[in-house]
């Protein structure tokens, strides 16, 4: 594999050429990606980028153009999976830092839902069997990795996902290369103002593709995870048009400035350093617009909303009103798995890690001023 330190090569004809000689495919289907896919190399070719983030990142492009051209063969050659529906699937969303994660984690405990798991998302063909969702030996294989890793990251990562567990979407809209983890993991103007207005539809009828390719020998009621799902709320009505939606809450000044805190640990794997002016100039601003979309899209829309403090405090009674507005019922098989859960608590792995809107040299309560009105209208 060439060797992603060197700027030089850091262009979107030899990622799609070493992904194409990896998979032995070359249709890379509807080249919608190859614009923002430009633009990411654009960023990891800036100065700011260490050699070691260039070659990180450069090879995370590689496997998600490789897993894209798998997706989209397999898909061709299987013409049964075209327009498989999709029926009503449960979507999380809100906030970044508001408890997605625990909340995809309960209810992937329940067998009738199928969650989008965090290898499948990233290696997906031959897609997995329903007995072999979490004994797949890319599934273990992975798993045993991040086992091994996991004490010795430092800094210790803010939000941690384990291979066998609920994954976000974001890793199947980022093969498409429209997704917000590509502007936190690479600070670039032109990028983020990309993907500020980008046209989404691409990323998720790709999302669709990946999903009716997974689902095809492991099928279920899809639940899928991903706080910026509100920020595309939009493109996600439009290629999901009966999704029920899970709406999460927390006090918005806590949930700024946690996510700010993981887009620094982004920094430091791709930049060796922290550009917390950046941070401060876009965090804000995007989650404002991340609560600002879907006030105004679900408007009038049947949703159920999360509030972080009642999770916390009484993670089975949220369950329990969520299993009654989805209409479906939660027996004492299910509550006992999920406080199973709750007890082994698997997401400690996620280290606490100190943070500070000081940091960022911002103040809370001009924070705190821009979500006045998603204040007023949730009580967060």
């Amino acid at each position: 594999m060439p060797d992603y330190a060197d700027p030089k090569l850091l262009r979107p004809e030899v990622f799609i050429e070493q992904a194409s000689i990896r998979a032995g495919l070359d249709d890379t289907g509807p080249n919608d990606f190859l614009e923002p896919l430009d633009l990411v190399c654009g960023g990891l070719r800036q100065d700011r980028m260490s050699p070691d983030g260039r070659r990180l990142l450069g090879r995370t492009i590689v496997d998600y153009l490789t897993n894209r051209l798998r997706v989209i063969d397999h898909h061709r050659h299987h013409p049964d999976l075209h327009g498989a529906p999709i029926t009503e699937p449960i979507i999380i969303l809100g906030l970044p830092r508001t408890g997605t994660t625990a909340l995809s984690y309960l209810l992937d405990t329940d067998p009738r839902w199928r969650s989008l798991l965090n290898w499948e998302a990233v290696d997906s063909v031959p897609p997995p069997t329903t007995a072999t969702l979490r004994t797949d030996s890319r599934c273990t294989d992975l798993l045993e990795f991040q086992r091994s890793v996991i004490d010795h990251i430092d800094p210790p990562p803010p939000h941690w996902e384990w291979a066998d567990g609920p994954t976000e979407c974001t890793f199947l809209l980022a093969q498409d290369f429209k997704a917000a983890m590509w502007e936190s993991r690479i600070p670039y103007a032109p990028y983020r103002e990309y993907i500020s207005r980008a046209d989404m539809t691409s990323a998720y009828r790709y999302h669709r593709r990946a999903l009716e390719v997974l689902q095809s020998n492991a099928p279920g009621r899809w639940v899928l995870k991903m706080p910026a799902h509100a920020y595309f709320i939009d493109a996600v009505l439009a290629e999901y048009p009966d999704a029920r939606i899970v709406w999460t809450h927390r006090d918005p000044v806590v949930a700024v400035t946690s996510f700010m805190n993981l887009n620094a640990f982004a920094h430091r794997l791709s930049m060796g350093t922290v550009d917390h002016e950046w941070i401060a100039d876009t965090v804000p601003g995007r989650l404002v617009e991340q609560v600002h979309r879907p006030m105004a899209a679900l408007a009038g829309r049947d949703v159920f909303h999360v509030h972080y403090r009642d999770q916390m405090a009484d993670p089975l009674g949220v369950m329990a009103d969520l299993y009654e507005w989805l209409g479906e019922p939660l027996t004492d098989a299910d509550r006992r798995r999920m406080q199973d859960w709750l007890d082994a608590d698997p997401l400690v792995a996620s280290r606490r890690s100190r943070y500070d809107l000081n940091d960022y040299g911002l103040e809370e309560e001009a924070v705190r001023s821009s979500f006045t009105d998603y204040i007023d209208a949730f009580g967060v």
